[in-house]
């Protein structure tokens, strides 16, 4: 008998209170919409409102589908808000870790957001390195890093300070030290990811900081050099190869706290004062999932810091 489109008709003249700003807030002209009123005077066979009156009054008629439209409206604009969510969040939610292929702290959170976001797949991409993500970042949704660049597009919510440690075996020469020293690396085996050698932390927020201090008080162009450096696929191989003693290695402390623990490597702090960093969830704020993220953020922070509450308590 009638459609959503006069009721939509009827809640904007009851708003604009004649029929030209209503033909204007609905995009038609003024004697198409008075045709459309016509049409459904006639099929209900009455009038809907008194002509010739300022603002518009309605008749009894119209007043019972002016309240129709007001409650029915609002219920198909939310549904179609919500159908609209749905097919949003269909698809894939990739996260990626620059450097580090570690996920174990993150999978408890997979059951959770399951439930939440049944339409939407989490997917953890393989390892990311920091000289190669920039091709990638059209297929990562957030990429963890502790790389923060100023002037870009990309939103940083801090998710947790770490410390960057030495890995050592546990008969490793270093071991009696309780920090390591810039000419303790010298002749020593560096296990790293395939990145460039001026990305590490190790040389950037370390070795060359020492080299430059100590050339301006000795007035002596001093370095200091690993014997060898060896690139390695992921995280645990390198760990194998620590353990092992083929090398050492510079590592975040949640990547190696739980391995330490067990006895089977060692760690110690890099320098007196320690290298210690902040771990970032990197997204657009343009991102189709950004809602999705947004929501999933509070619950990376609380897994990230139950990677210390737990070795605490553990100890």
């Amino acid at each position: 008998m009638f459609e959503i489109k006069h009721l939509k008709t009827l809640a904007s003249l009851n708003i604009t209170g004649n029929m030209r700003k209503t033909a204007e807030a609905l995009f038609t002209s003024q004697s198409a919409l008075s045709h459309q009123i016509k049409d459904l005077e006639q099929r209900l066979n009455k009038p809907l409102f008194i002509r010739n009156t300022s603002p518009m009054q309605f008749t009894e008629q119209g007043q019972i589908l002016l309240q129709l439209a007001n409650e029915v409206l609002p219920k198909i604009d939310v549904s179609l808000k919500q159908l609209a969510a749905i097919n949003k969040n269909k698809g894939t939610l990739n996260l990626a870790i620059e450097c580090h292929a570690c996920f174990q702290w993150l999978l408890p959170l997979t059951e959770q957001f399951y439930r939440e976001f049944p339409e939407l797949k989490l997917n953890f991409l393989e390892q990311v390195f920091s000289n190669q993500h920039e091709q990638a970042n059209s297929t990562i949704d957030v990429l963890f890093t502790d790389e923060k660049q100023k002037g870009d597009d990309y939103i940083y919510h801090a998710i947790g300070q770490f410390e960057v440690l030495t890995v050592l075996a546990k008969h490793n020469n270093l071991t009696n030290k309780s920090f390591v020293k810039a000419t303790d690396f010298n002749q020593q085996t560096l296990l790293t990811y395939p990145v460039k050698i001026e990305s590490l932390d190790i040389f950037k927020l370390f070795l060359n900081k020492e080299a430059t201090n100590k050339q301006k008080t000795s007035k002596e162009k001093i370095s200091h050099t690993f014997k060898v450096i060896k690139q390695v696929a992921n995280s645990h191989m390198i760990l194998q190869m620590v353990a092992a003693d083929m090398g050492i290695a510079t590592l975040p402390d949640w990547l190696v706290n739980s391995l330490a623990k067990q006895s089977l490597v060692q760690t110690k702090h890099i320098g007196e004062a320690g290298i210690h960093k902040i771990l970032y969830a990197r997204y657009l704020q343009k991102n189709k999932h950004i809602a999705v993220i947004e929501k999933l953020i509070p619950q990376i922070i609380a897994a990230f810091e139950h990677l210390y509450h737990s070795e605490m308590v553990d100890n």
